[in-house]
């Protein structure tokens, strides 16, 4: 007991040495901040511009990072020019439906605050893209409890040959959910509203280059992933897009930051800059990217799902307890018909 009082004195005292150390909370000014681009296909072409967050005692206030009253334009290299308006929270929109982004012209965009500081990008040329032969698609387990099974899809293109080629790949697709639906009218033993058609996509950047394949095939690139709720259809769309050099190596190093594992020999952060700079103050660079980019687009309709574990997804899908009432008051505001466009 008396070597425990000891410790505890020698505690105290050793306690009563440290001095309480205030670090300052670093206060970075608001940077802007860019996300949009221009593509092949129709217009309107849409822009957010906001800043970058202020933080204060409650927090981030999302009402002062929308930039209102911009003056935005987009030019091209023959001197056509087509103006942005302010559709509502920092979100602005092309209303020229004449101006329509081409393969092989370079486009530029301006950014004039209402503080007066002028925002530009240098002039990029639109690369081509070469066409979606097809989406590939395979029934896998996955590592998830509750959505065990799930279809993954891939795209197959093929690379054109003496030139380089950056690419870029999103996609959505549209899968079952059930309930018990609710009766289809007063008494009727009839049941209505009980599949529903809910939404995935993908959340992550999915870029590649063409330096070690340069000219063959891309085959099998992953894209999209969707988990199997149901029997039924599952609706895909892939998006592949032809990038800059300079808008490749911007995801390139978003996704470095990203990988960051927080270990000491990680190099030390810093800001994904973008291509909008301030016109009068070349080290003034606004965050995120203005990309000019071209883009096709494939769809598949999934019905099939082959694997040799496809009796276990009968099992699966057997055991599940569906949800009472109209489905779309358990998945949200979603279509209860098939949407259209799938073939």
């Amino acid at each position: 007991m008396r070597q425990f009082l000891s410790y505890i004195l020698l505690l105290t005292a050793f306690m009563a040495c440290i001095d309480r150390v205030e670090l300052p909370i670093r206060a970075e000014s608001p940077r802007l901040v860019v996300e949009g681009q221009i593509t092949n296909e129709a217009p309107p072409y849409t822009i957010r511009l906001t800043y970058t967050g202020n933080y204060t005692s409650g927090g981030q206030n999302p009402a002062d990072q929308y930039v209102r009253e911009a003056q935005v334009s987009l030019a091209d290299d023959q001197g056509r020019s087509t103006r942005f308006v302010m559709m509502g929270s920092g979100l602005y929109q092309t209303i020229d439906s004449t101006f329509r982004g081409q393969v092989g012209r370079s486009y530029s965009l301006t950014v004039v605050l209402n503080d007066g500081k002028r925002y530009v990008t240098k002039p990029e040329q639109m690369p081509a893209v070469p066409v979606i032969d097809s989406i590939s698609s395979q029934l896998v387990k996955t590592n998830n409890v509750v959505k065990p099974y799930a279809v993954s899809y891939g795209v197959n293109t093929i690379d054109p040959a003496n030139e380089k080629n950056y690419y870029r790949w999103t996609g959505y697709g549209y899968t079952n959910r059930l309930s018990l639906g609710v009766p289809c009218s007063l008494g009727s033993p009839n049941k209505c509203y009980t599949r529903c058609w809910t939404t995935e996509s993908t959340n992550v950047v999915n870029i590649y280059s063409d330096e070690a394949i340069n000219g063959n095939s891309i085959r099998n690139r992953f894209v999209l992933r969707i988990p199997v709720y149901t029997l039924g259809p599952q609706l895909v769309e892939i998006q592949q897009y032809g990038m800059t050099q300079a808008n490749y190596q911007f995801w390139k190093l978003y996704q470095q930051q990203n990988a960051r594992t927080g270990s000491i020999f990680d190099p030390l952060p810093a800001p994904v800059t973008g291509n909008v700079v301030n016109a009068n103050d070349p080290s003034d660079v606004a965050r995120g990217y203005f990309a000019v980019t071209s883009i096709t687009r494939k769809r598949l309709r999934m019905m099939n799902y082959s694997a040799p574990f496809y009796p276990a997804v009968n099992s699966y899908i057997a055991s599940q307890i569906l949800p009472d009432g109209d489905c779309r008051n358990t998945y949200g505001p979603v279509p209860i018909t098939e949407p259209d466009g799938w073939q």
